[in-house]
């Protein structure tokens, strides 16, 4: 999933939300208060963490 696709994917997931994207390459991020999601280059799938506890994959988001 390129850097594009994500930061869609986030937009669409949380729509009318104030949304911070960063990416190194490697690893692209979205910060949504105190959410954090993220995508590894190694995987489509987009994890979570909550006050810097791991929730694990995502839901709302359309992995196909």
């Amino acid at each position: 999933m390129s850097y594009a696709e994500f930061k869609a994917k986030i937009v669409k997931a949380y729509p009318g939300f104030n949304i911070h994207f960063t990416s190194n390459g490697a690893q692209h991020m979205a910060v949504i208060g105190e959410l954090v999601l993220y995508m590894n280059a190694g995987s489509d799938a987009i994890y979570g963490m909550m006050n810097g506890v791991a929730i694990g994959r995502a839901t709302g988001f359309d992995y196909e």
